[in-house]
């Protein structure tokens, strides 16, 4: 029988020969990225973990039970009933690090062995209050700091609801007239993200902004490209997130491109298909407007993929991050970096999965020695449970992601022969 870990030992040794050549050629590169290399996607996973994840996968390939089971739990919690170990130990177990900072550094240091990076991620869902913005605020000045004196990650995310209201946001993407109250709220958004990306540019940490629903993304990318002439001025400090699945995306990024193109920023660039597709399609029709998200995958794949090709015609202008557990995407993109005018930019390409999916792509990319990191979301579980229950019912409606998780699993457990 393999070891509980799956090999990762001899993984770690495999990892470290291939990458301690620096001078490896990118053709040299994309023939190690080996999505199907099984030892190596799962060499932190423990037999148990494998099992866990398994039985988790199989149960989210129902999108009914995903539903109800989701709203159950919101509403145990709401009635205080003793479910949180439970919930801790399974679904929170898979997808999150740990309840605070410093317990996900356990989590943190498993992925520096296999030479993944990590992007530390608070999941706090959306606060309602000054006082709750200014506490998600801290805590993000707090991961800053740790980041800083322990060097054990250099990236974090940021969601803008976490340090402003929806309701100001939603008003200035529709260019409503905001009351003198809201005015001075929404300074204040702007301080917090401000000292956010300060911070983050004095310890020299990557801030990822993250994309929202479309009915209030507008002033989120003002903010972003406004973060970004101030503090991208030697790096890409401040990435802003752009949904590739709305029609409207790949010209934002050219729009971009030509609005910076006689700066010298260099603009931080993060790809994602999206995560909001049944709620945008259920808005849209609701209220009778066109609906802003492709109703067809291959128009998504397909906008995906030229938004990649556009990052790469001026990658001396910008840095990307491709987060996607699209394997088409990413070995797209590993072959496109073949190309010889491409070399010297190869420390400006990223890419990105989520803690606890698609590990054949994160694990095989770091150890093919491109830059990999997983999302690591970590909080209160009673916290975090409005985002445990958003990941669940993605994942059900992602086109045959549920069936290759369980695949590769499979495959793994067979070859542990457990």
């Amino acid at each position: 029988m393999a070891d509980s870990q799956g090999g990762c030992k001899e993984s770690a040794k495999e990892i470290k020969l291939q990458t301690t050549n620096s001078m490896a050629t990118i053709t040299e590169i994309r023939q190690q990225f080996k999505p199907d290399d099984l030892q190596v996607a799962f060499c932190t996973r423990s037999d148990g973990e494998l099992k866990l994840a398994h039985r988790l996968y199989s149960l989210m390939q129902n999108p009914t039970l995903v539903k109800v089971g989701g709203a159950a739990t919101n509403l145990a919690l709401k009635l205080r009933l003793p479910i949180k170990g439970l919930i801790k130990q399974t679904v929170y177990k898979l997808f999150c690090g740990g309840e605070t900072a410093r317990e996900a550094q356990q989590v943190i240091q498993k992925l520096a062995s296999a030479r993944v990076q990590t992007v530390l991620d608070y999941a706090a869902e959306a606060q309602e209050t000054e006082a709750g913005f200014d506490m998600v605020r801290d805590e993000i000045l707090r991961n800053i700091q740790l980041a800083k004196d322990t060097k054990a990650f250099t990236y974090i995310s940021v969601k803008l609801t976490g340090i402003g209201h929806k309701s100001i946001f939603q008003k200035l993407h529709y260019r409503e007239t905001l009351t003198l109250q809201q005015k001075e709220a929404y300074k204040r958004t702007r301080e917090r993200l401000d000292a956010v990306c300060h911070a983050a540019e004095q310890a020299g940490i990557t801030l990822y902004i993250d994309a929202e629903e479309s009915w209030m993304q507008n002033p989120m990318d003002e903010l972003a490209e406004e973060m970004m002439r101030r503090y991208n001025q030697n790096r890409a400090v401040v990435f802003n997130t752009l949904q590739m699945y709305r029609t409207d995306r790949v010209a934002y990024l050219e729009a971009c491109l030509d609005r910076f193109k006689n700066e010298t920023i260099v603009l931080g660039i993060k790809i994602v298909r999206g995560a909001y597709l049944e709620k945008e399609q259920e808005r849209a029709q609701k209220y009778g407007y066109p609906c802003p998200v492709f109703t067809k995958k291959t128009d998504t794949d397909n906008s995906f993929n030229r938004a990649i090709d556009i990052c790469l015609e001026n990658i001396h202008r910008l840095e990307l991050c491709a987060a996607t557990h699209n394997e088409y995407s990413t070995t797209y993109l590993t072959s496109r970096m073949e190309d010889e005018r491409l070399k010297q930019y190869r420390h400006r390409i990223h890419f990105s999965q989520l803690y606890g999916m698609s590990d054949n792509l994160t694990f095989n990319l770091a150890a093919a020695g491109y830059n990999a990191s997983k999302y690591l979301p970590y909080g209160d579980v009673a916290t975090a449970v409005p985002y445990l229950i958003r990941r669940a019912e993605e994942n059900t409606s992602i086109a045959g992601q549920m069936g290759r998780e369980l695949q590769l699993l499979e495959q793994e457990m067979r070859r542990r022969e457990l």
